[in-house]
């Protein structure tokens, strides 16, 4: 007794030997060899299945316009099956309607048009860059700038004198400003303003 808790692996393999040989003679008793032969009903609905299939065929193949299958053969010989259709059908070419021409008299009264309405918005724009030029020419300089100041300019510096307008500017800045990965690095003695 001692020898078989010494040798756990042998009372496995004996386990395994017993369950195996207990399994097949279940198989044996519940199967006894080959299937049970087909009943008459069996065989009827298995010819009633074949020629409905081969009615299916037939009916294709006249459909496709080829040649109906041959009859089947004997019934113990082999029945041969009909070809294959194919796969890809006849290619027929796309009749494309021609384009219609549009006359081209219009067409490029329009676009005279265009160009003389584009003309009229460039003379307008001109007249108002002088209006503006003329009107700068006499604006007041801040007080300690050496140079006149544009209106731009002006109320820029303005707006940075108070607080809230310096956050705003630095908030601007940061919008439109290239990303932080894409600037260049700052070196020790630069600050953020000097590159603005």
């Amino acid at each position: 007794m001692d020898w078989l808790l010494e040798h756990p692996q042998i009372i496995v393999l004996i386990a395994i030997a017993v369950a195996a040989a207990l399994q097949r003679l279940r198989q044996a008793r519940g199967q006894p060899g080959a299937e049970p032969p087909p009943t008459p009903a069996d065989q009827d609905e298995a010819e009633r299945t074949r020629r409905v299939q081969e009615e299916i065929r037939r009916r294709i193949m006249e459909r496709r316009g080829q040649a109906p299958a041959p009859a089947p053969a004997e019934e113990g010989g082999e029945r041969p099956f009909p070809e294959a259709p194919p796969m890809i059908e006849e290619v027929r070419p796309v009749v494309v309607p021609p384009p219609v021409l549009v006359p081209l008299a219009p067409v490029l009264a329009g676009y005279a048009a265009e160009a003389d309405r584009q003309r009229q918005m460039l003379e307008r724009l001109r007249e108002l860059e002088q209006t503006a030029a003329a009107g700068t020419a006499g604006a007041p300089a801040v007080a300690g700038a050496a140079t006149p100041v544009s209106a731009p300019t002006a109320r820029l510096v303005a707006l940075m004198r108070r607080p809230a307008g310096l956050r705003q500017a630095v908030v601007l800045r940061e919008i439109l400003d290239a990303p932080p990965g894409l600037r260049p690095p700052e070196s020790p003695g630069q600050g953020i303003w000097t590159r603005m």
